[in-house]
């Protein structure tokens, strides 16, 4: 025991101030760790609200342009004629593909405003149908550009408005149009994978050359008759580079080599 005591080594005071200085100096660090993580914290969050406003702020100012646009579009002279019901059309359908969800009702109007209430429309009846198949459209493709080449007329009641139009093939458009190409057969909402000819269409822009044919009632001043085409098949003969390809794609999509919406 004596031994013992004699080789301990008891606690000086200045040890003790070495020891509870060094646990201050961890404390401290410790504490300036949480702040700085704390700070990063809100900068990020700062950072996250601010995109979300200029991202707010910006689509405001784009649907007040586009609003606008149709609100200038919708105009119509007292007594309308085919060539301005025409372009007000192929107008709002650039507009109206754009954005489809915000000129839903605005759209609607104009269509009930310019057809006639059982306008053919392809092979269907009724403005409805028109507006369906303007949906169908907008919700396959994406980055859609509507060029309008000419207007002609080769009778007094017929119009024909040749078209170039671009779209971008996106993963929506295999999925609503190509759902074969995947090998659950549903476009992918079985947990199934797409075929290399999906991988090779996919973020693909077409150019497409068509036409809208209007039929005019002179007596009514409205449209009782619009057929509308656009010919996938060519683009689609150059992106894929074979008809053997060309023809499986097609064989059960859901979008015809003109462009229709089964």
């Amino acid at each position: 025991m004596a031994s013992v005591q004699e080789t301990s080594h008891p606690i000086t005071d200045e040890l003790k101030h070495v020891i509870v200085a060094e646990a201050l100096k961890k404390r401290i660090r410790h504490r300036e760790r949480c702040r700085i993580s704390q700070a990063r914290y809100r900068n990020k969050q700062h950072k996250f609200e601010t995109d979300i406003q200029v991202a707010v702020s910006k689509l405001k100012r784009e649907i007040e342009v586009l609003e606008a646009k149709c609100k200038g579009s919708s105009r119509f002279p007292e007594t309308p004629t085919m060539w301005t019901i025409a372009a007000e059309y192929l107008r709002h359908f650039s507009y109206y593909v754009a954005s489809p969800a915000m000129l839903q009702s605005k759209v609607s109007n104009f269509l009930h405003h310019i057809m006639a209430p059982d306008v053919l429309v392809g092979s269907r009846f009724g403005v409805e149908e028109q507006l369906n198949s303007w949906k169908l459209f907008a919700l396959c493709f994406d980055d859609i550009q509507v060029e309008v080449k000419a207007m002609n007329t080769p009778n007094s009641d017929t119009l024909v408005a040749p078209t170039m139009i671009n779209v971008t093939i996106t993963s929506n458009t295999l999925r609503r149009a190509f759902p074969h190409l995947n090998s659950d057969g549903c476009g992918g909402t079985k947990g199934g994978s797409w075929s290399p000819l999906a991988t090779k269409m996919l973020d693909q822009t077409l150019a497409m050359h068509g036409s809208v044919v209007f039929g005019w009632d002179n007596a009514t001043d409205k449209v009782v008759r619009v057929q509308f085409q656009a010919d996938l098949m060519t683009p689609m003969i150059k992106l894929l580079g074979n008809l053997s390809d060309v023809s499986y794609v097609f064989e059960k999509a859901r979008v015809t080599p003109d462009c229709k919406f089964a």
